[in-house]
């Protein structure tokens, strides 16, 4: 029988006691502290790998282990959970490229393997790993990118509810910075919502405003002219002196927008009407 299939059959019989060793020695080489669960799927893991590679001995099988790519994947899963850093598990892959390099030195003497043999094997490891690092920190991205996305929608909820007040009449309270995400988020996602409440008047409440450029300042403009084409009329209120020099400087003309301090002083005003 020859070393290689000696071998193959080696990790295939001991993939099990091999993957906690592995698992260990990293640990120990890395000075890794990870929880008894992380621990035991990463066990698991390379059993399965170590097991695929003893399949692979003999083949020229540029496959990847499934369970290695599903276990890179969830590491980032766990990582974005937990609110840690990618780095974290990029750096356990030096440890684990030693280990493993280590270990097919041992065996590689202990089965008589040729040069030619250990060098392709150890070639195929780097390799896999390589994909394996590529898949986490690709599904790190993924992921981290769909929290954002959900968290800016979350947001941008926040940010622009629509409040009745009473018939005919609500406010928008305007929270934050309006930048050009918002502003956009403004005229494509709210004021639809708006049109469909019959209201007479919207009062635009900028007392939680802290910054607005003259860029946003004109998307503001076109939503109060969108608006007014509804038949909708736009009150604003708590501009502060910052707020209206910036709406100038845009060459916004606010004297076709009713402004009062604070949404209470406007609706004493409406009320009136109403």
């Amino acid at each position: 029988m020859s070393a290689k299939k000696n071998l193959s059959l080696y990790l295939i019989q001991n993939s099990s006691d091999l993957a906690g060793q592995v698992v260990n020695d990293v640990l120990v080489k890395g000075q890794f502290k990870v929880p008894d669960q992380e621990k035991s799927a990463a066990i698991a893991m390379y059993d399965n790998f170590l097991t695929f590679l003893g399949n692979i001995i003999e083949q020229d099988n540029q496959d990847v282990p499934s369970e290695l790519i599903k276990w890179s994947k969830n590491n980032a899963q766990n990582q974005v959970t937990s609110q840690r850093n990618i780095s974290e598990i990029v750096s356990r892959y030096g440890p684990t490229r030693d280990v493993f390099a280590d270990l097919l030195l041992h065996l590689s003497d202990q089965f008589e393997l040729s040069k030619k043999d250990t060098v392709y094997i150890f070639k195929r490891i780097n390799q896999i790993f390589d994909i394996s690092l590529d898949e986490t920190v690709r599904a790190f991205e993924d992921i981290v990118e769909k929290h954002k996305k959900a968290m800016q929608e979350e947001a941008d909820l926040l940010f622009s509810p629509i409040v009745p007040i009473q018939a005919g009449i609500a406010v928008l309270p305007l929270i934050g910075k309006i930048d050009k995400h918002r502003a956009s988020y403004l005229i494509n996602k709210v004021v639809p919502g708006i049109s469909q409440m019959h209201l007479d008047y919207l009062i635009a409440d900028f007392s939680g405003i802290n910054h607005m450029d003259e860029v946003t300042a004109h998307h503001i403009q076109e939503i109060g002219s969108v608006l007014r084409l509804l038949g909708i009329k736009v009150i604003t209120t708590g501009i502060t002196p910052n707020l209206a020099l910036t709406a100038v400087k845009s060459g916004i003309d606010m004297s076709r927008v009713e402004s009062f301090t604070n949404v209470k002083e406007a609706l004493n005003k409406l009320n009136t009407f109403v």
